[in-house]
């Protein structure tokens, strides 16, 4: 049985339907019969739309992740609690659900939505289900931290990323460690938008040395350019709404 990887949210959708692309991101992955949310995006109204027409019921996710605090990742979980009446298990940062303050970045959930989420602080290895790790926190030269998901099934282990604002390299690195499989495939943005060249191309140099490349959301469209000089341009692929992989 192989895992399905579905993109939920992006800037960019899939033309010639009624998905839509906005700032933020989001993936499904499907995985022995269960269903984890990896961030839930920036809006409720797109999380909603999105998943209505691409037949996600919110009620029939597992597990949520929210990788980092930043609003494109963790800003549209409410959308998500408002279709089901069951709680669940969501990993995050301790503390960011706990509603806004002018002194903190915490993110509000409304009223009859607070009690649905157990919630699980992340920062240290975990492994959710078999088979699908978070990974501790990674932190840029600015001291912004936020985790990554790694899943493996058999042979293969996607990497995926829901910012990637910290050089990737130790990340890879230690993956490769823990779970004793180099990855194969890496999925998710990296934040070069406003970046030089030279950032794009240390970037490009520690990510070649996996084979498959799905980039999208903060990678910018200069970005996009700038890897592609690196990596040619069948070397790294878009990954929109809609869109899917699987990993076999």
């Amino acid at each position: 049985m192989s895992t399905k990887i579905t993109c939920v949210y992006d800037e960019g959708s899939q033309p010639g339907t009624p998905l839509i692309g906005a700032k933020g991101t989001s993936f499904l992955i499907e995985k022995d019969g269960k269903r984890i949310l990896f961030n839930a995006g920036l809006r409720d109204r797109y999380l909603i739309h999105n998943m209505e027409h691409l037949e996600i019921d919110p009620a029939s996710i597992d597990v949520v992740v929210i990788s980092q605090s930043n609003p494109c990742a963790s800003g549209a979980l409410n959308g998500l609690l408002k279709g089901r009446e069951a709680p669940i298990d969501v990993y995050c940062p301790n503390g960011l659900y706990g509603g806004r303050s002018l002194l903190s970045r915490g993110v509000g959930l409304s009223e009859e939505n607070r009690s649905k989420p157990v919630f699980h602080d992340i920062g240290e290895w975990q492994e959710i289900i078999p088979g699908v790790y978070i990974t501790p926190f990674y932190y840029d030269a600015k001291g912004y931290g936020e985790t990554f998901l790694a899943v493996k099934d058999g042979n293969k282990l996607a990497l995926m990323s829901g910012r990637c604002s910290c050089y990737p390299d130790a990340v890879i690195a230690d993956v490769t460690s823990h779970i004793g499989t180099k990855p194969t495939v890496f999925m998710g943005p990296v934040l070069l938008e406003k970046k030089k060249k030279a950032v794009a191309k240390v970037y490009a140099d520690m990510l070649c040395q996996i084979p498959e490349l799905y980039i999208n959301h903060c990678v910018g469209k200069d970005g996009m350019v700038n890897l592609r000089v690196n990596l040619g341009l069948a070397g790294v692929q878009d990954f929109y709404v809609g869109d899917t992989y699987d990993l076999k």
